[in-house]
């Protein structure tokens, strides 16, 4: 069993968000990739050929999948792992790689890989270390990206095969996808520390990262002095080059300098950020606002009846439109990226009943969301309008260059087809006729 550090008891930070550890680079360079030419024509090829499916059969086929009687030892560390960082533990599986490394991968349902050298080569605090890293992977959404960048020669082939101007693709997205993952390890690497809850196994780890597992290398490794060489990173030369020249020396690289994520990760606990998510300063994931089951009403409270009888009404039409997911159903991955700015403006017992994305990377670009209460659209995610102001729900047409949409007090929502604007139109309607306590329009 792995311990936290400092002789505490570990902590478990329940419905943690991978907002309250993500690394500000983190979010600026997928903000940059998503904006990258052939973008989304890459997302439709991968979905085009079952890319995700083709990884769990490969993944299946010749990995180990580990369990109580499969390397107990190793399971019990990722139970652990799982158990502190809140969610429930994804399959995991062990490679014969004789290098150091681990993945994750699987959109749908994520899986973790370890290689054989990494599990050989790394103590037990180690190991927990990397599986936290790896959860942090899915917790912040990270798996399909990570996936489209591990594979990338081959996606990119088969990419510039289907359009003219492939090569231009193939440049601009292998520069936008390499430097968006390394940004990702960055918050990986903090997930991985508030795991294990030490700091200096946390710092270990990326030592021998850098320096490899060796029995004569790690009996002689000293993170005293690995930590001296960081420290005097932040101050030298090379911390200074233009992020131009940065970019291009590391440009092929899938994860950043090891000496460079020492230095981010050392900064963050110095800053105090690690300690104040342990004392329980962090955001609640996503999930926990989303609308499950029944909901409990409140005797003598207008406005939880108003809202329940909302929310039964969105469900009711929209439960069966295309393209509409009704929020029971969506996955934490696609919560992280989908409602991120619309859940910092939700009241505390305000519930998420259905969200809309009109793109095909399903990021929440252009979406709408409709909680028991208020319509959100991305465009301005903090400025939802409450049902019980909605007084006209006009309709937009589209044309070659728009979709249809609606405009509603101000906002201006858009969607793929008339059909599903007429399910919104209607769920709406119907949900401010609610609020005004008048019955169900037919």
């Amino acid at each position: 069993m792995v311990e936290s550090g400092e002789g505490r008891e570990p902590v478990r930070l329940i419905q943690i968000s991978s907002q309250s550890f993500e690394h500000p680079a983190d979010r600026a360079a997928l903000e940059g990739l998503k904006k990258t030419v052939g973008f989304d024509r890459l997302m439709r090829a991968i979905a085009k050929f079952g890319a995700d499916r083709i990884w769990h059969i490969v993944n299946e086929s010749s990995n180990l999948r580990l369990s109580e009687k499969q390397v107990a030892s190793v399971y019990e560390i990722h139970r652990e792992m799982a158990r502190r960082l809140d969610i429930e533990p994804p399959p995991l599986y062990l490679q014969h790689d004789v290098r150091v490394n681990a993945y994750t991968s699987g959109v749908d349902a994520p899986f973790i890989v370890l290689t054989s050298g990494l599990v050989d080569g790394f103590q037990d605090d180690e190991i927990a270390c990397v599986i936290g890293h790896e959860m942090g992977h899915i917790l912040a959404g990270h798996v399909l990206y990570g996936m489209v960048a591990r594979s990338l020669g081959l996606i990119l082939q088969i990419l510039g095969d289907l359009t003219p101007f492939g090569g231009v693709i193939k440049m601009s997205l292998f520069s936008a996808l390499m430097y968006w993952q390394r940004c990702a390890e960055l918050t990986a690497d903090r997930c991985g520390l508030l795991a294990v809850q030490d700091v200096e196994v946390a710092l270990r780890t990326e030592m021998k990262l850098s320096a490899g597992p060796g029995g004569r290398v790690a009996r002689e490794l000293s993170l005293e002095a690995f930590m001296e060489q960081v420290r005097e990173f932040e101050d030298g030369e090379v911390s200074k080059l233009e992020s131009v020249l940065r970019s291009m020396l590391e440009n092929e690289r899938s994860h950043p300098w090891p000496v460079v994520r020492a230095h981010e990760l050392d900064a963050w606990v110095r800053r105090g950020g690690y300690e104040a998510i342990l004392r329980g300063d962090y955001q609640r994931r996503a999930n926990s606002v989303i609308a499950q089951g029944p909901r409990e009403l409140v005797e003598g409270d207008d406005t939880s009846a108003m809202a329940a009888a909302a929310e039964l009404a969105i469900s009711v039409v929209l439960d069966r439109s295309f393209g509409v997911y009704v929020a029971p159903r969506i996955p934490e991955q696609a919560l992280h990226l989908a409602l991120g700015s619309y859940a910092e403006t939700l009241e505390p017992d305000e519930r998420v009943v259905a969200l809309y994305d009109r793109t095909l990377t399903g990021n929440g670009d252009r979406g709408v969301m409709l909680t028991d209460r208020r319509v959100f659209t991305s465009e301005r995610a903090r400025l939802g309008v409450y049902f019980r102001d909605v007084r006209t729900v006009e309709r937009i047409d589209g044309g070659l260059l728009s979709d249809p949409g609606l405009r509603i007090e101000g906002l201006e929502l858009r969607f793929h087809t008339r059909g599903i604007r007429e399910a919104f139109a209607e769920a709406v309607r119907q949900s401010a006729a609610a609020f005004r306590g008048e019955p169900p329009l037919v």
